[in-house]
């Protein structure tokens, strides 16, 4: 079923809605502590803007009373606490919903979860063997798609009639069992951030470039060495996923 954007809920279909089963899928910006300078600002400003229109929404067409998050592991305030401390603005939304009443419901299994963090960080190790390669791509792709089929279920014996969830994730294209209604909450300031990182990556990248020119103009490079920087630089990341390695910065990593 394809996403309905904010405001195109008719007063015809109102009431339809309002009985009928429902997600309003968030896209989940992580914070990036060591960020370049402007990436807060539009982070708080994004996390801002998704209150604002899952209210709007919740008003039209029912209020959340279940949050399911990826990548949050437990259920009720196990789950706070580790959004909390991961996210403080995705808990900001969750906070002020909980409050009014709505449960922290346990969406991930933590195996599973496991096992897709692992194997995708096992397939970022430079690997010399093909057919160790393959097998480890065949074990992502495994835990991958279990883990998939249990995050459907859970939305599938999760919400019941009539009832409202708040999905927060990093694929907004989610699969949403059959019969639940879908709502992307996906306000301009996520379109302002990722162009704001695209920016910041260039910048960088650019930085990099002209300061290994100086360096092979002074003749400091190594022959055959040019292709590597060793240093970490301001503001990059370095962990799971991110820039995997490329002393790109990227938010969420």
């Amino acid at each position: 079923m394809a996403a309905e954007e904010l405001g195109s809920i008719g007063k015809t279909a109102a009431g339809d809605i309002l009985m009928s089963r429902k997600v309003y899928i968030v896209t989940m910006v992580q914070p990036s502590p060591g960020a370049p300078d402007g990436f807060e600002e539009r982070f708080n400003a994004y996390w801002n803007a998704v209150d604002e229109q899952l209210s709007q929404i919740e008003a039209r067409a029912g209020t959340v009373v279940r949050v399911f998050a990826e990548g949050v592991i437990g259920r009720g305030d196990d789950a706070m606490l580790m959004l909390q401390q991961s996210n403080p603005g995705a808990h900001r939304v969750v906070r002020q919903r909980i409050s009014a009443g709505a449960v922290f419901e346990e969406f991930e299994d933590s195996d599973l979860f496991g096992q897709v963090i692992d194997w995708g960080r096992c397939l970022q190790v430079g690997l010399i063997s093909k057919t160790v390669a393959e097998n480890i791509q065949a074990s992502y792709t495994a835990a991958t798609e279990k883990r998939s089929e249990h995050l459907h279920k859970r939305l599938e014996e999760g919400i019941l009639e009539s009832e409202a969830a708040l999905i927060l994730g990093g694929d907004p294209t989610i699969k949403i069992p059959d019969g639940i209604e879908r709502f992307l909450i996906s306000p301009p300031e996520l379109d302002a951030l990722e162009r704001w990182v695209q920016q910041a990556n260039e910048a960088i990248r650019q930085q990099m470039a002209e300061e290994q020119a100086r360096a092979q103009e002074a003749g400091s490079v190594e022959p055959g060495h040019e292709g590597h920087d060793h240093s970490r630089q301001p503001g990059t990341t370095g962990g799971n996923g991110g820039s995997g390695g490329s002393g790109l910065w990227t938010p969420g990593s």
